[in-house]
């Protein structure tokens, strides 16, 4: 047995107690600093204890604890389903503590209260306006421990009016897919904590949600933990010789194990078929809580490999090398099976026909050889931006396609070198935007006044935030994009003050402009940004820049952001 297994038992519990430990922080101010640390490190032992025994906190979903509160039975089975709906959706191990950390600190306020109502007894008028304010007396708490990130008080928000909505009470518009996890967290979380809940709450209530919205995201994350939980469906319940078992472990051999009283009293390793069903087990047992997960070999969840890395050493060589034909840059971009296709649509916008090139070799020739290794530096990076799972990934991807319409209508469609060395760096940054900022990330527009006026507009607030980590950002373009022009223009559209732009630089910062004007009508173009706007359109052979407008206007640009 390993270690891993060995102590996974200790693991377990220690969560459940430190989950108990902190709902009851609120009611000694003195502790109020130590909230949102402490909050964090929770959300971090859930995270890393879900990685590590999944089949055990799937149990817990089925499992009341006896010597717990109702408000931390209901917190430990809600940040259970935010796990499961996060590995469904392949976040990040940043985004899920975001989450987690929503998911914990909703209750940290109103943990009597929500008791009392878990136990069907009636609130004082104190504790009804207490439970009223709950969600914004949770920011307050959060901000006074020194929340450094507005994602989790963003969420708490917003989150009475998503679970009402969820729940078909009232109609507010569900745009925030973060809070959406977290809304969907609780109300299947409600359902299923109340002690002597129904027989099949948990499949009720997803059904009755499923049924209910007609929202994709909503959906699409009921489908993922039902998903993940078919491939873990432990914690179910069976009948075995006349008495209740409960699913362990599913594999070739599974492991059930028997229940007298609603305590364990032996394990069985079987193949025989069984009918399984969602079924409540009040119990305060601890070798069913805590201790049997060492006695059994758990499918621990591997860390998804992301092939950012990978990609982007091939995308160095295509940087740094010099390429004399074809066939040297396919030989470069050979390990990735998929290119073929993506090169292939790409190249239509170099064809009058708008026809696909025929295959790799016939795409490179369309575009040229000297646009030809940018083509292919951006198609690989479209695929990275393609693979990195986001709530707002599909919100990003149309955002960028966005700024490539308003590229290619500014320059009037001239696709080539001048193309290409926009739209490269532009994929670049949101490739590293995706791994390096993706908590920061919102689906609407950041109008923020800006600090420093002398600096042109930032990219990063196309999709929600201030500004890029500019170390960070120098190290990312310096490691991959060294030797690129069109790169260091871009940096210094997003650093320099306006009076040291390159002529490509400021083509860049009309690109921002422009891609801003089109997505939030908040957003006011400042005098210098107008001027940079009206260069740039007689730069490409516009009169004035209204007549650029104009030809966006033609596209309906409307329809595909926000």
């Amino acid at each position: 047995m390993s270690q891993t297994n060995q102590e996974i038992s200790k693991q377990l519990f220690e969560l459940i107690q430190k989950t108990e430990i902190v709902l009851r922080l609120y009611y000694n101010k003195n502790k109020w600093p130590s909230i949102f640390p402490t909050l964090a490190q929770l959300a971090q032992l859930y995270r890393e204890t879900y990685r590590l025994a999944p089949n055990a906190l799937h149990s817990y979903l089925s499992f009341y604890f006896d010597e717990y509160s109702p408000t931390t039975n209901l917190v430990v089975k809600k940040c259970v389903l935010v796990c499961i709906m996060s590995e469904g959706h392949g976040y990040s191990a940043k985004i899920q503590q975001e989450l987690l950390v929503a998911c914990i600190a909703s209750f940290i306020c109103v943990k009597n209260e929500n008791d009392k109502l878990q136990k069907g007894l009636s609130l004082t008028e104190q504790g009804k306006k207490l439970w009223k304010l709950r969600y914004q007396l949770a920011v307050k708490v959060l901000e006074h421990g020194g929340s450094v990130n507005k994602q989790a008080t963003r969420m708490l928000a917003r989150l009475q009016p998503y679970c009402e909505t969820l729940r078909s009470k009232n109609a507010t518009p569900l745009y925030d897919n973060t809070t959406l996890i977290v809304a969907i967290a609780q109300i299947v979380a409600f359902a299923v904590a109340k002690k002597g809940c129904k027989n099949n709450a948990l499949s009720l209530c997803i059904k009755r949600l499923y049924l209910t919205n007609t929202d994709e995201f909503v959906r699409v994350s009921l489908y993922k933990l039902v998903e993940q939980f078919s491939l873990l469906p432990v914690g179910s319940s069976t009948n075995y010789e006349g008495t209740t078992a409960v699913l362990l472990l599913k594999a070739e051999q599974q492991v059930l194990c028997t229940l007298e009283n609603n305590k364990l009293t032996k394990l069985i390793k079987t193949k025989k078929p069984y009918r399984f069903s969602f079924n409540q087990i009040s119990t305060s047992d601890k070798q069913l809580l805590y201790k049997v997960w060492s006695h059994i070999e758990l499918p621990s969840i591997q860390s998804s490999e992301s092939n950012f890395d990978s990609t982007f050493e091939v995308i160095e060589k295509l940087n740094k090398g010099s390429f004399g034909s074809f066939r040297a840059i396919e030989k470069t971009i050979a390990p990735f099976p998929h290119i073929e296709e993506a090169l292939t649509q790409a190249a239509k916008l170099y064809n009058r026909e708008a026809q696909k090139g025929a295959n790799i070799r016939h795409s490179l020739t369309m575009v040229g050889l000297d646009t030809a290794t940018l083509l292919c530096q951006r198609v690989l990076i479209e695929q990275v931006i393609s693979q990195l799972r986001h709530p707002f990934a599909q919100d990003v991807w149309h955002k960028y396609q966005q700024i490539s319409l308003v590229l290619a209508t500014l320059i009037k469609r001239a696709y080539g070198q001048e193309y290409e060395n926009i739209l490269s760096p532009v994929s670049a940054v949101i490739a590293f935007m995706l791994k390096h900022h993706d908590i920061d990330i919102k689906r609407f527009t950041c109008t923020d006044e800006q600090l420093d006026d002398t600096k042109p507009y930032s990219l990063s607030r196309l999709f929600g935030f201030q500004t890029f980590d500019e170390q960070k950002l120098q190290t990312y373009f310096d490691s991959h994009f060294g030797d690129s022009p069109a790169h260091q223009a871009f940096q210094n559209s997003e650093k320099e003050k306006h009076n040291q732009l390159s002529g490509k630089a400021k083509t860049f910062v009309a690109v921002k402009v422009l891609s801003m004007q089109w997505s939030s009508a908040a957003f006011e173009a400042t005098a210098w940004q107008k001027t940079i706007l009206e260069e740039q359109a007689i730069k490409f052979g516009w009169k004035n820049i209204a007549e650029v407008h104009d030809a966006l206007l033609a596209l309906s640009l409307h329809n595909i952001i926000e």
